[in-house]
């Protein structure tokens, strides 16, 4: 079992603003925004920890929070979800402790993570939305991603990705269009159940999925979601500037 008082702990050291949105299972549900209070900068979501048993997300997500990101807050805000399965963390489970597949459970109406979710997102729409995975089954990395123009980075921010690790060689099928070596396009035959097919539809003009192989350590897992999150950053605020 992984101690969740150690996340939370992590999270109430720094100096940022932490919502408490919700408790689940006596679980803790935890939301941090950073932003400027200079300008107008594009809202970003950045979430993990869907799956209990994926835990480089959320690591990536905490480590991103902890570094000085005072040159981003120029160009970007931030809202944080670092851990959406506080369950699931400490019992190294997939599921809930109702046995629910969040990431298949947004069209519900009776999954309380879920439910936790839409609220904290209220009305927000986002600019980017990048959700960090792990794959058991993957030899390297691969991502998923959707944009409503169709003007995909993938294929950029998988060349970036080359500098950590492989990708993987096996297509993840789930009806995912190829859109370059080691990048697919979130496919419309998901509906709204994933979180990140729900954000497209409902809350944000850009989604990635960055998916890491369980069988790399875990620090080289967290550095290819920290280089996908980055070369994402960095290609959209170039591309709109």
């Amino acid at each position: 079992m992984r101690d969740y008082a150690e996340v939370t702990e992590r999270l109430k050291r720094l100096d940022v603003p932490i919502d408490l949105i919700g408790t689940v299972h006596n679980y803790p549900i935890y939301q941090i925004r950073l932003a400027s209070i200079i300008g107008t900068p594009k809202p970003v979501l950045i979430t993990g920890g869907m799956h209990g048993d994926e835990p480089a997300g959320v690591e990536a997500v905490l480590q991103f929070i902890e570094r000085d990101n005072t040159a981003l807050l120029n160009k970007f805000s931030f809202l944080i979800i670092p851990c959406i399965n506080p369950y699931g963390y400490v019992h190294n489970t997939r599921e809930t402790v109702d046995g629910v597949d969040i990431n298949r459970a947004f069209e519900a109406e009776d999954v309380a993570e879920v439910t936790i979710i839409k609220k904290a997102l209220g009305q927000t729409q986002f600019s980017l939305a990048i959700d960090f995975h792990e794959d058991y089954d993957a030899t390297g990395f691969y991502l998923y991603e959707g944009k409503r123009n169709e003007k995909y980075i993938g294929p950029k921010l998988a060349v970036a990705a080359k500098a950590i690790g492989s990708i993987d060689p096996d297509d993840p099928g789930e009806d995912a269009p190829d859109l370059a070596e080691g990048v697919y396009k979130v496919a419309n035959s998901w509906g709204t159940q994933g979180l990140a097919p729900y954000l497209l539809h409902f809350h944000s003009e850009h989604v990635i999925i960055s998916e890491t192989p369980t069988v790399w350590q875990l620090e080289k897992r967290v550095a290819l979601h920290l280089t996908i999150l980055g070369t994402a950053l960095n290609t959209v605020s170039k591309k709109e500037a």
